[in-house]
């Protein structure tokens, strides 16, 4: 029983070099760019509310909203940024077939 598993197990190495290898990629890099845009948009809208919070906390209402509207813009960006991070994860598909 065990000789007959030695066989396989030798027969399977015999053969691995000539199976393919099939690498699955998507057809387009740029969604690790938008997706880091995207994150580096909602962090400055993060900052920008936090600094409208504390203006506002001063009584400087005029350059709290100013920071509310950046922070509002930022992620606006951000949503604009992942929407475009899907549609490129989600474009192509391209596969490899060979050793």
């Amino acid at each position: 029983m065990r000789f007959g598993y030695a066989v396989a197990l030798a027969a399977f190495f015999a053969a691995a070099p000539a199976m393919a290898q099939l690498t699955v990629t998507n057809g387009n890099d740029e969604s690790a760019r938008h997706e880091y845009n995207a994150n580096q948009d909602r962090a400055a809208g993060r900052q920008n509310m936090e600094a409208a919070h504390q203006e506002a906390a001063m009584g400087n209402y005029r350059s709290a909203a100013r920071d509310q509207q950046a922070a509002h813009e930022d992620w606006h960006a951000a949503h604009h940024q992942q929407y475009d991070s899907n549609h490129d994860a989600n474009s192509g598909v391209t596969l490899h077939i060979g050793q």
